[in-house]
């Protein structure tokens, strides 16, 4: 005859704890992940934020503004903010080859 040890009180007390604590790693972990997902996101959109004003000061309003912002940010930030404040023409960022 087998033993089942999830048809006893203890097992099923085990497998309970066994689901809970699984359960709270779960959600932690899932917590984690959005944090960390959520501050890259939080950070990312300040640096745009910045660019764009940066952007906007220099040259006005313009079409595609948030655009070149975006572009400038993934290329290279800090050595953009340092173009932009140094003088690099519109025409200069948008094709910096």
């Amino acid at each position: 005859m087998l033993f089942n040890l999830t048809e006893t009180e203890v097992g099923r007390e085990i497998a309970e704890e066994n689901l809970n604590l699984g359960r709270e790693e779960g959600r932690e972990e899932g917590y984690e992940e959005d944090y960390e997902e959520g501050y890259e996101e939080g950070c990312e959109e300040g640096l745009v934020g910045s660019m764009t004003l940066f952007l906007q000061t220099r040259f006005g309003e313009f079409a595609g503004l948030e655009d070149l912002a975006r572009k400038l940010v993934a290329d290279d930030h800090a050595a953009n903010v340092a173009r932009v404040l140094s003088g690099a023409s519109l025409e200069e960022l948008r094709n910096p080859d």
